[in-house]
C-alpha cells in the first residue's frame, strides 16, 4: 500500500466528479466513455484504500476521505502547473495559465485588461470564468484561481483584498425619457418611477439596498434581472430605470441609454482584485498584478475618456 500511488487521470477525473457530481457528465466533460470513468474511480478507490464517494440516485457524495482526496488533489495539480511556469521563467519566457474569475459586471472592462496583457505576453493564455457572486464565492472557497474580481468581498478569513478601481452606481433612463429633461432629481421623485433590479445577493443589489435603507426610500422594483446586458436593453425598452455600474456603460457606444442626475448619485463603490491567503502566487500572477498596477488602470482611464 505504501508504495501505490494514484495516477494524475485518476486525480483528474476525481477532481471532475467532486465539481459535477455526476458519472455521466464527468465523461461527458472529459470526453471518455463512462465505463472507462468507473473503472479509473474504482482503481483511485482501491489505491487510498478508502471509500471516497456515495451514489444516491444519479448523484454522488463525497465522503470526507473523497474531501481529502479533493484538497490534494488541488494542491497537487497546483504545485505542478507552478514548476511549469517557473520553469519557462527561468528559460526567459513568460507562458503559463493565469486564472481568473470574476463577478458578470466585471465582464466590461477585465477583456480591456486582459488584451493589452496578453499583447505583452502572447505566450501566456487566461482562463478567464465570468459568473453571478454566488458563482464566483464556490470558486474561491474552492480556491480554484489566481485572482478574483468582487464588488463586494466575501467573508472570510482566507482573503487579501485590494481596490484597484472605482465603480460608481448610476441611475439609468432611456435616452428620451422625461427625467432627462427635468435635472437634477431628487430620490423622493426618483422613487415615483418604476426599476429594473439586480437579483438579490449580486454586488449591485446589494449596494442599492444599503443606500435605500441609509437613506429611507423605497424603489419600486417592477422587475428584477439576473443580466446587465438584458437591464439595459430593458431600459431601452422603456420598462423602467436601473441603477448600474458605470463600466457598464463607459466603453461602449450607447445612445439608447442617458445618466440622470439625481441627488446622492453616482453611489460610491470599488472593484476588489482577491486572491486566497493559502494559495502562493506564482510568477504569472505577480506578473499580471504588476502590470495592473503599473499600466492596465491608466489603459482603463484612456478608453473611458474618448467614449463618445
Amino acid at each position: 500500500m505504501a508504495n501505490r500511488t494514484p495516477t494524475l487521470r485518476q486525480l483528474q477525473i476525481f477532481l471532475a466528479l467532486s465539481e459535477h457530481k455526476n458519472i455521466s457528465r464527468v465523461a461527458e466533460t472529459l470526453h471518455i466513455s463512462q465505463p472507462s470513468v468507473s473503472i479509473q474511480l474504482k482503481n483511485l478507490t482501491d489505491v487510498l484504500g478508502m471509500q471516497l464517494y456515495n451514489v444516491n440516485g444519479r448523484s454522488v457524495e463525497l465522503t470526507e476521505a473523497g474531501e481529502a482526496t479533493v484538497k490534494s488533489a488541488r494542491e497537487m495539480f497546483f504545485s505542478l502547473d507552478k514548476l511549469h511556469i517557473e520553469l519557462d521563467d527561468l528559460k526567459g519566457i513568460k507562458s503559463g495559465v493565469l486564472k481568473l474569475s470574476v463577478v458578470s459586471t466585471a465582464k466590461y472592462f477585465l477583456p480591456i485588461l486582459l488584451g493589452q496583457f496578453c499583447k505583452r505576453y502572447p505566450l501566456i493564455d487566461v482562463e478567464l470564468n465570468v459568473g453571478n457572486r454566488q458563482e464566483i464565492i464556490k470558486r474561491f472557497n474552492q480556491n480554484k484561481d489566481d485572482f478574483y474580481v468582487f464588488s463586494q468581498c466575501p467573508e472570510s478569513d482566507n482573503l487579501i483584498a485590494e481596490p484597484f478601481l472605482d465603480n460608481p452606481l448610476v441611475v439609468v433612463a432611456p435616452a428620451n425619457h422625461e427625467l432627462t429633461k427635468k435635472m437634477p432629481i431628487s430620490l423622493n421623485r426618483l422613487a415615483h418611477y418604476p426599476f429594473l433590479l439586480r437579483e438579490i445577493g449580486s454586488g449591485t443589489r446589494r449596494c442599492i439596498d444599503d443606500f435605500c435603507k441609509l437613506h429611507k426610500i423605497k424603489l419600486k422594483a417592477k422587475m428584477t434581472i439576473e443580466s446587465n446586458a438584458a437591464i439595459k436593453h430593458s431600459v431601452a425598452a422603456d420598462l423602467g430605470l436601473a441603477i448600474l455600474s458605470s463600466h457598464t456603460l463607459d466603453y461602449m457606444q450607447d445612445s439608447s441609454l442617458a445618466i440622470l442626475d439625481v441627488e446622492h448619485f453616482p453611489l460610491k463603490s470599488q472593484w476588489y482584485l482577491v486572491r486566497t491567503k493559502n494559495r502562493n502566487q506564482t510568477a504569472l500572477a505577480e506578473l499580471f498584478h504588476e502590470y495592473l498596477q503599473n499600466e492596465g488602470l491608466s489603459t482603463l482611464q484612456k478608453i473611458a475618456k474618448t467614449k463618445a
